[in-house]
């Protein structure tokens, strides 16, 4: 008897569950000014038949507490950035009342799917015997492989995508004056490989081709190595598949390994500094008793430090996490962070000054304070005082103010004056903090509507390139004409950058959406704390500080979450296996 009435209160909750979250998506269409093209309709009678068999199968699974609340804490979350998104998305605010009734409607329909997903990966799964042995030739291979699968692309983009930076970096090398506000390295090969071409060939093209065919080279000789990772460490053959076609042929990747930014050559630095973190975690003692490990640790980070400059706040922010994981080596650990932070003020400080490198601007650490301050005057100019536009107007022209765009932070960068401010940063801090106070909620969207892309799966480029693909002019003498050998191919991918035509492909278009690779990330950090693997949260705390540091910047765009969808496959992996078979 009591058993046929728990089977009875369990349909009823399948039936109310799935009832609320089709009330919960419809709350979101209604953000979009559609309130009844949801509910009124076929579809949403087909969802809720589909959500109610989803929710009768999870029941009959008899899920424990933990799993339970685990899910629906990540459902929670889940629900929170989906319909946040598609309030900024559509609203250019969260305060909105579809908004905030929808989350609690869609927390049990995330809770649910993602406490099913936790009670199958609770253990991971076991692999087929030991580590692998693999050679040179096995790498040699992959590494030819990857390379050869980019000539098509190199061909298409002839002599490859300048755009972003590029033009700029060169023309500052040209000069001979060039700045720390981009990687000095980076700028350096571009600008030798600019030189070798016009010496030996008289063509800025033929620089160009041998600039992307270096870069080719890096690139592919990097993610060989982590294609290899997967191979030795016996893991699925779906995911050893699925990781070199995805790094040969997907087009984010395959068009990245051709465009000239730091962002291509720092993520593939990026995937194989995470190799080496899978690495460490499998044998700590081996690392900690080898010079060589170490050293090719401390050699890792500073090449990341060299290729990015948020690579070094990224890696402050988990170094007090490296200590933790790390307690019975923090002596060792401690000193090797020490010594990549002082490998990184040599590099910036004596070897900046015998190079002559000029300061970066330090108007790119402000983004966040000028976007939160441009909203409020435009949006609440009568409830600032006289004596508050003034201070803002004294480091922000009034030609920025009226730019403002809630998405890019360029336009207000431009008038911001980030010389006047480093030298007295008082009175804007001041006021700034004061005008915050009246205006939390102003000031919550400001950060919300210029980083969403980054955590929300859904539309949202407001109209911005994919990625740039084509040649910037800058200025001649420094200008790379791009002369496709492929044109059909070329179209192909002009269309994917700047038409955004992979949209029209479902399920394959999430491949392409930012959002998607930080759920992944959020999801795995979420099971290594199921499965109470709390040493081994570290392995993704790289790509997470990196993540913030990024939504520090002036826009969301695909290059700056590159590490992220690159090291996709190496999130995948921690996912799947099993803990105890890999730590020694």
């Amino acid at each position: 008897m009591i058993s046929r009435i728990y089977g009875i209160i369990e349909k009823i909750a399948a039936v109310f569950t799935a009832f609320l979250a089709v009330v919960g998506f419809n709350l979101l269409y209604g953000v979009r000014g559609e309130s009844t093209m949801f509910s009124n309709s076929v579809f949403s009678m087909s969802v809720f038949g589909a959500f109610l068999f989803l929710y009768h199968y999870i029941v009959s699974k008899s899920l424990d507490r933990r799993t339970l609340m685990y899910g629906l804490a990540g459902g929670f979350l889940a629900a929170l950035l989906t319909s946040m998104g598609v309030s900024l998305n559509y609203l250019d605010t969260i305060w909105s009342k579809n908004t905030f009734w929808a989350i609690p409607c869609l927390t049990p329909f995330f809770g649910g799917c993602i406490s099913l997903a936790l009670f199958y990966l609770k253990d991971g799964f076991s692999r087929p015997g030991k580590d692998d042995e693999i050679g040179s030739r096995w790498f040699l291979f992959c590494w030819l492989l990857l390379f050869l699968s980019w000539v098509p692309v190199l061909l298409a983009s002839w002599p490859g995508i300048f755009s972003y930076d590029s033009g700029l970096q060169l023309g500052s090398f040209v000069d001979k004056r060039v700045s720390g506000h981009h990687p000095i390295l980076h700028t350096f090969l571009l600008g030798i490989c600019r030189w070798a071409g016009v010496k030996l060939f008289e063509s800025k093209n033929a620089g160009a081709v041998l600039y992307s065919l270096i870069q080719m080279l890096l690139m592919s000789g990097m993610y060989a190595y982590v294609c290899c990772y997967l191979k030795k460490k016996r893991s699925p053959k779906w995911l050893q598949t699925g990781t070199f076609i995805f790094l040969a042929f997907h087009p984010v990747n395959s068009l990245m390994a051709l465009c000239a930014t730091k962002d291509s050559i720092f993520t593939a630095l990026f995937a194989v500094f995470l190799v080496q973190l899978f690495e460490i975690a499998e044998d700590r003692e081996r690392f900690f008793s080898s010079v060589k490990w170490q050293a090719v640790f401390c050699l890792s980070v500073f090449l990341l430090f060299a290729f990015r400059n948020n690579a070094f706040h990224a890696f402050v922010l988990s170094a007090p996490f490296f200590m933790w994981t790390f307690q019975k080596h923090w002596k060792r650990m401690g000193l090797l962070i020490l010594i990549c932070l002082g490998l990184y003020g040599l590099y910036t400080g004596p070897v900046y000054k015998v190079l002559e490198v000029e300061k970066g601007d330090p108007r790119e650490m402000c983004c966040v304070l000028m976007q939160s301050a441009a909203r409020v005057y435009n949006l609440d100019y009568l409830g600032l005082t006289e004596e508050e536009k003034e201070t803002f107007l004294s480091i922000i022209r009034e030609e920025g103010m009226d730019s403002y765009l809630s998405w890019f932070a360029d336009p207000v960068k431009q008038h911001f004056n980030g010389e006047k401010f480093v030298q007295n940063p008082g009175p804007f801090l001041k006021t700034w903090f004061s005008v915050g106070m009246r205006h939390k909620k102003i000031y919550i969207d400001s950060f919300l509507t210029n980083t969403y892309g980054y955590w929300y799966p859904g539309n949202s480029d407001h109209g911005r390139n994919y990625l740039e693909y084509f040649c910037s002019e800058v200025r001649e003498d420094v200008d790379v004409v791009m002369v496709s050998k492929l044109p059909v191919l070329s179209e192909f991918y002009r269309k994917i950058s700047l038409e955004h035509s992979y949209k029209k492909l479902p399920v394959v278009s999430a491949t392409f959406n930012l959002g998607v690779y930080t759920w992944l990330l959020l999801f795995a950090f979420l099971l290594l704390l199921y499965r109470r693997q709390y040493k081994e949260l570290f392995l993704g705390i790289p790509l997470f500080m990196y993540l913030l540091t990024t939504m520090l910047g002036p826009i969301v765009t695909m290059r700056y979450h590159y590490p992220l969808i690159a090291c996709g496959p190496l999130i995948i992996f921690l996912i799947w296996r099993r803990d105890k078979e890999w730590i020694k």
